[in-house]
């Protein structure tokens, strides 16, 4: 998968780091209020490994599944499964929480976003719980696209609301976040940050008066959806 590649060889600062950590161990914290017990997690497209390292400060069982071989570097050996989702090569009811954060939107269509939340389920225990956070593009507009060339599956909240319900899924979750901040801390972070200018008008990503970290601290802390959804 080149394109994960592209994105795994990008530096990141100590703060990025910092702030993605904030976001996992944020998720972890919502999921924790909507499951007991929870011992047993899986994540679709762990990306540097911040929830796996969320899960493993509280000893918890955790899967992670990617299809970029790199990515999976940053998990402990055996907790790495190499595949591309859906389908998901995991057993039925076999975890308590399934994770997807910044996944969905890269769904080719509509049919393979379906499938990957049927996945979800699927593969979750009855009383467990899909959890799956996603951009919000009323909030990003066209830099949904822009953004990253694979988003192809439009999120928003009432999307998501939608989907989850056509699959059964009681919604027991479902916010606003910016990165790891919700309510009125999380939308003034949002609207300080769209506010960054990260290049001056006309000027290409190559340029050096394009910022690409200031950019990236735009969509940081841009607006997403946080739905949690328990399988009955």
């Amino acid at each position: 998968m080149p394109f994960y590649d592209f994105w795994r060889e990008k530096q990141v600062t100590a703060l990025g780091r910092r702030w993605s950590r904030q976001a996992a161990e944020y998720t972890l914290r919502v999921i924790s209020r909507h499951v007991d017990p929870l011992t047993r997690v899986v994540e679709i497209g762990p990306g540097r490994g911040m929830l796996a390292a969320a899960c493993r400060a509280r000893r918890l069982h955790y899967i992670g599944i990617d299809a970029n071989n790199g990515l999976l570097t940053a998990l402990d050996p055996g907790s790495a499964i190499c595949a591309f989702a859906p389908p998901l090569p995991l057993q039925n009811a076999m975890c308590d929480a399934v994770v997807a954060n910044h996944v969905l939107e890269h769904a080719a269509d509509l049919p393979q976003a379906q499938a990957l939340v049927t996945e979800m389920r699927r593969i979750v225990r009855p009383g467990g719980v899909v959890t799956i956070t996603s951009p919000d593009a009323l909030w990003e507009g066209i830099e949904f696209w822009d953004c990253d060339y694979s988003h192809n599956f439009v999120t928003t909240a009432r999307r998501l609301h939608q989907m989850f319900h056509d699959q059964n899924l009681k919604i027991v979750y479902l916010s606003y976040v910016h990165n790891h901040l919700e309510g009125l801390a999380g939308m003034l972070a949002g609207q300080i940050a769209r506010l960054a200018p990260y290049r001056i008008p006309g000027a290409p990503p190559t340029s050096p008066f394009y910022v690409d970290q200031i950019y990236k601290l735009r969509m940081t802390f841009a607006r997403s959806v946080l739905i949690v959804g328990r399988r009955i």
